[in-house]
């Protein structure tokens, strides 16, 4: 359908114009936010493709083809939502262990905490220790760290539960447990 077309619909019809917008659009909502979100589910995937088209029905009054082609907007609001729900989804698979750590009184406590938890994820071992520094460190996707050290996603995963259990274990009663 043309792009004018389709704005007076979405305007005068919107229940039809945003049916016939997502009959057209969610190929390439769906490729965009995808690639964004490829290390998490399926399910978060297509809540956020669903997120995308309800921000489109409520800002239809501002759609406007002089500023540019609906696809155009389209795509710009997918990349916004996909990467707003990374950043969400990220936050949310931050190292469990922070829920149950004291807050330090100084700035030397913070120093020595950091300095115990280093020395503990070191004692992890090869590629344990690495694969924990480039998650939670330097925040890089399970995605790319398999393809860093060659190993598969779930194997990348698994090595992440299994030692998050090792920390676990080694900090019980120490500065991060009350």
């Amino acid at each position: 359908m043309e792009e004018q077309k389709l704005l007076e619909l979405l305007q005068n019809h919107p229940e039809k114009g945003l049916q016939q917008m997502m009959k057209q659009y969610t190929g390439i909502c769906y490729s965009i936010v995808k690639q964004r979100l490829a290390d998490f589910s399926q399910q978060e995937i297509e809540e956020c493709v669903s997120d995308i088209f309800v921000d489109i029905f409520n800002g239809r009054e501002h759609i406007s083809l002089q500023k540019g082609s609906i696809k155009t907007y389209i795509c710009v609001i997918a990349r916004r939502k996909a990467a707003q729900r990374y950043k969400k989804l990220i936050e949310k698979q931050s190292l469990p262990l922070t829920e149950e750590l004291q807050s330090p009184k100084n700035e030397y406590e913070q120093i020595e905490n950091r300095s115990i938890l280093l020395k503990c994820i070191q004692d992890l071992g090869e590629p344990d220790s690495h694969i924990f520094i480039m998650k939670y460190y330097f925040g890089y996707s399970t995605k790319i760290i398999a393809q860093k050290f060659d190993l598969k996603e779930n194997t990348v995963d698994k090595k992440v539960q299994r030692g998050l259990q090792k920390l676990k274990k080694a900090l019980k009663g120490g500065f991060f447990y009350e």
